[in-house]
């Protein structure tokens, strides 16, 4: 019988900082496929692939081989003195596939590091520029864009500024898309006359020459559950920064690498920004990394100003991270996966909204491709949310957990503190029948939580 710490863990327990103080933590031996098992032989199906990392899946062979290769010829170099095969192959094949005019790619290894990466690049580009003033990102809430302190402080999360508000930076904000809670009567038509406008009186009162950038999920991750922009709104948006001169940043962190049908989500929803950072599904959980994409006319700004630029971190390029990220494009490439993930992202979506909004408290089911949120309200009628003293999610996340199913809740979403929603993002290689699967064991857990709870 093997002892009972090796099968789960909670604190006290053992040495490791755990995210959870008051929660058991199984112990996962092995993963395959859309599949995790822990230590005492149960299955759980990653509906969530981890936060949306494990884009091919669990014990994937070919990726892991082909890190395993890099590693035994080098795995680390200092990204300011060298550079490696597997790096510039790496940067060349993501440009190629970027949308236009991204032709120079740098790698770190998470995406707050890549945010902040592409946040400094801004400033730094006006500040060759002769612009010092241009000292202002904006951002929109709601919106998640890491959490090292100015990722977070770009991050339209209120209940973060409880801890840590003291320490954040000032961040001027504007309304995220959101069709669920729009209050628009028709959000397709109206939604970017809407948010557009609303971007550009911010632009007034702040005063278009002191915004160095604005930033934006094409797709609205965790903090809106998958919301997708309205028709034209992308357009109009790089239209107005455009006007006044500010540089776009697109944070496919979560959405991008795939995730939404189209390898690029920027692609999809009309969004061709100055600079663009990817993660999560880029290396598929096989290793830390996260990519930062930029126009070589910007870079020519910098080498003939201060001639570099002026960040870098310890595993910037390093060749044990990018060679994860090589041996994943070579996955998706030889096994089609963009486009099995449109094509399973239609029956996934398709079967969520059946499946889903006939239930109690679903308010909205919202999402493209592979990646889709679940709002949970007391009232459907009035789309009021369930008081957060309640912690429906945490709950309803907790009955799935136990029925062998991993998701990722959020909260707060609703006005700054109350809201219930769980986020879905398979891994990209799920089948229909596993959409299936998952979607009637959602279903259930979703039944019989609000049959039973208080």
């Amino acid at each position: 019988m093997r002892d009972e710490a090796e099968q789960s863990v909670r604190y006290p327990q053992g040495n490791v900082l755990l995210r959870n103080l008051t929660r058991d933590f199984p112990v996962v031996t092995h993963g395959q496929g859309v599949h995790l098992f822990d230590a005492r032989g149960k299955r759980y199906l990653d509906a969530s692939a981890g936060a949306l990392v494990a884009s091919v899946g669990h014990g994937n062979r070919e990726v892991v081989d082909r890190i395993h290769e890099q590693l035994l010829q080098v795995a680390y170099v200092n990204g300011t003195h060298f550079t490696t095969r597997v790096t510039e192959q790496l940067a060349s094949r993501l440009c190629a596939l970027a949308p236009p005019g991204l032709t120079r790619a740098a790698f770190l290894g998470s995406g707050s590091e890549a945010v902040e990466a592409a946040v400094k690049f801004a400033r730094q580009l006006w500040v060759e520029r002769g612009q010092p003033e241009r000292t202002k990102v904006i951002a929109r809430v709601p919106g998640y864009h890491g959490n090292t302190l100015y990722a977070l402080s770009l991050s339209g999360r209120p209940h973060y500024k409880t801890f840590f508000g003291p320490m954040l930076a000032e961040v001027v904000t504007t309304l995220a898309p959101y069709p669920y809670r729009s209050g628009l009567e028709d959000y397709a038509r109206d939604g970017a006359e809407h948010y557009v406008r609303l971007l550009e009186e911010t632009l007034r009162r702040e005063g278009p020459h002191t915004i160095a950038a604005f930033i934006a999920e094409p797709v609205i991750g965790s903090s809106a559950g998958a919301s997708p922009p309205p028709p034209g709104y992308f357009e109009r948006v790089s239209a107005l920064c455009r006007e006044y001169g500010i540089l776009t940043i697109a944070d496919e962190v979560m959405c991008g690498c795939g995730r939404t049908g189209r390898f690029f989500a920027s692609e999809q929803f009309g969004f061709t920004p100055d600079v663009l950072v990817l993660g999560k599904g880029l290396s598929g959980g096989y290793a830390p990394l996260s990519a930062l994409l930029v126009r070589q006319e910007h870079l020519e700004e910098m080498r003939r100003g201060s001639g570099s630029f002026m960040h870098a971190q310890t595993y910037l390029q390093a060749p044990a991270m990018t060679a994860a990220g090589l041996a994943v494009l070579d996955y998706y490439e030889r096994h089609d996966l963009v486009a099995h993930a449109a094509r399973v992202g239609e029956h996934f979506q398709r079967r969520l909204r059946k499946a889903l909004l006939p239930l109690p408290h679903v308010g909205s089911v919202q999402g493209v491709g592979l990646m889709a949120g679940v709002e949970f309200v007391e009232d459907t009628s009035s789309r009021r949310p369930f008081p957060r003293a309640r912690k429906v999610v945490e709950r309803l996340l907790a009955e799935l957990f136990e029925r062998g199913l991993v998701l990722w809740s959020n909260t707060g979403h609703a006005d700054g503190t109350n809201g219930d929603l769980l986020m879905l993002g398979p891994p990209l290689v799920i089948t229909e029948a596993e959409v299936d699967e998952l979607v009637d064991t959602l279903a259930r857990g979703i039944h019989h939580f609000f049959q039973e709870a208080p």
